[in-house]
């Protein structure tokens, strides 16, 4: 087992995205189109002849390296085309360079390991092998309240909704107050066009009379459906637009062997959506090495 560092010049994109494609714990947000958007910089670990990998997507501040999670990406760590055991993990730490002196990283679910101040983190997931009549006996009694709701209203869905305006309707009720700014932004709107352009995107929107007040962009990738983000003002919520997008999209990926990948949540408010519509939980580990001289060490503990 060899594990060699690379940097990005040096890394093989060809051989790097067929690895992720063809690992069984293979996700967008490790794909080099995903990481060539939305990180500043990164590097990777390669273990022999890509048949492992991992990101180490990284910035620079102070003359100090410092490994850390892009906006919207949830899982990263090690993708494999064979079963990850703890030793290939804990392997594949010992190798980041000491250059790296702060570490901040999301491993995935595929990487199980035991190490003292591991984070444990939450995911929520669905399987949507099922019929659309199956599944939809999993919604809870508030889901489908609030899907008669939004019809009732004369809420209407659309696809192939412009994923800009729904980031404009998610900003402004968030004001950029949930971990991302105006580059994270920036990247994340030349992602989804790339993503467009390879059919790997897929949008929805929520209108009351021809205004859209509602909408939601997911990743397509393999088959997992990627809840990335959510746009929604104060009058969607009143009528249970969210609800009904969540609906359709479930109805339209039924069936198929897909799954719905919500991302997340560890909110409280999220989570009760998510299993509204009968999501299973998993779990997957988050990682922070400090490394960083003193006193900077004290303000990353």
């Amino acid at each position: 087992m060899a594990i060699k560092y690379l940097k990005n010049s040096e890394i093989d994109k060809s051989k790097w995205d067929e690895c992720i494609a063809n690992s069984p714990n293979g996700l967008i947000y490790s794909t080099s189109l995903f990481l060539d958007n939305m990180a500043t910089d990164w590097d990777a670990l390669i273990m022999d002849d890509y048949s492992a990998v991992m990101p180490l997507p990284f910035r620079k501040k102070y003359g100090i390296h410092y490994v850390y999670p892009p906006a919207f990406s949830q899982q990263i760590g090690i993708t494999s085309l064979q079963e990850i055991s703890p030793v290939v993990v804990v392997s594949f730490l010992k190798n980041i360079p000491k250059k790296f002196r702060y570490v901040e990283m999301n491993f995935n679910t595929a990487n199980v390991f035991s190490r003292t101040n591991n984070i444990t983190r939450n995911n929520y997931f669905l399987p949507l092998s099922n019929s659309f009549e199956a599944l939809k006996k999993s919604f809870s009694r508030s889901a489908n309240r609030n899907i008669r709701k939004a019809i009732e209203e004369n809420i209407t869905t659309k696809e192939a909704v412009d994923a800009d305006e729904i980031i404009a309707i998610h900003r402004a009720r968030f004001n950029d107050k949930v971990g991302a700014n105006e580059e994270d932004y920036q990247r994340l709107q030349k992602l989804f066009l790339a993503l467009k352009e390879s059919d790997m995107l897929f949008t929805i929107g929520a209108y009351k009379a021809n205004r859209l007040i509602a909408g939601s962009v997911y990743f397509v990738y393999k088959n997992r459906i990627t809840f990335i983000i959510n746009g929604n003002n104060e009058e969607s919520l009143k009528n249970g637009a969210t609800h009904l997008l969540m609906n359709e999209t479930i109805k339209k990926f039924s069936g198929k062997e897909f799954i719905l990948d919500f991302e997340g949540s560890d909110f409280p408010e999220f989570v009760r959506f998510y299993k509204q519509y009968g999501a299973v939980q998993e779990n997957y580990t988050m990682i922070k090495i400090n490394n960083l001289p003193w006193p900077l060490s004290l303000f990353k503990k």
